[in-house]
């Protein structure tokens, strides 16, 4: 499951062309999801006057990814980060949290919600601040289930304890 517009808006992180420029470059977000965000920002802005957003707001263009980056790049002037470089790494944990949060939302199943964040574990490649609500990882030395039941709960209680203090530094 790609990330989309509706959840970056439901998840509250404010987010803007590079996180969605980024989230498409590394395959987490699909293009069309561009014609979405630039109705809104036409919408919220009825000044807005960039023959780019509007052309893409309009979807009147069927660009391949690659020019479809590029054009985003110059006509909409942006500074793109290095990959892997601090902000780049920002705008990777907003896309994750959004994603993250989407399925805290919509997945009441404790087990189903567990398994559906270890895709999402896979899809950020294996980030450490993760590890202790992912079912096939290794319980630390002091922690202590008496039941599966017990476990998952407290790999869920975990997972939100996560998402609360993400979006804590998301926000910062």
């Amino acid at each position: 499951m790609k990330i989309n517009v509706k959840m970056l808006d439901e998840c509250g992180i404010k987010y803007d062309w590079i996180t969605l420029y980024i989230g498409i470059s590394v395959n987490l977000v699909e293009c069309k999801e561009l014609s979405i965000y630039a109705l809104k920002e036409l919408e919220n802005n009825e000044d807005l006057d960039n023959e780019f957003i509007i052309e893409v707001a309009w979807g009147n263009e069927d660009y391949l990814k690659d020019e479809l980056l590029s054009k985003m790049i110059l006509r909409l002037n942006l500074e793109i980060p290095v990959p892997n470089s601090d902000i780049w790494n920002f705008e990777i944990r907003k896309l994750r949290y959004s994603k993250l949060n989407y399925l805290n939302s919509t997945i009441d199943d404790a087990g189903e919600l567990l398994k559906n964040v270890e895709e999402v574990y896979a899809d950020f490649c294996y980030p450490q601040e993760m590890e202790e609500f992912i079912l096939y990882m290794p319980v630390e030395d002091n922690v202590v289930a008496s039941s599966i039941e017990d476990n998952i709960k407290r790999m869920v209680n975990s997972f939100e304890s996560f998402l609360i203090d993400e979006k804590k530094a998301l926000e910062a």
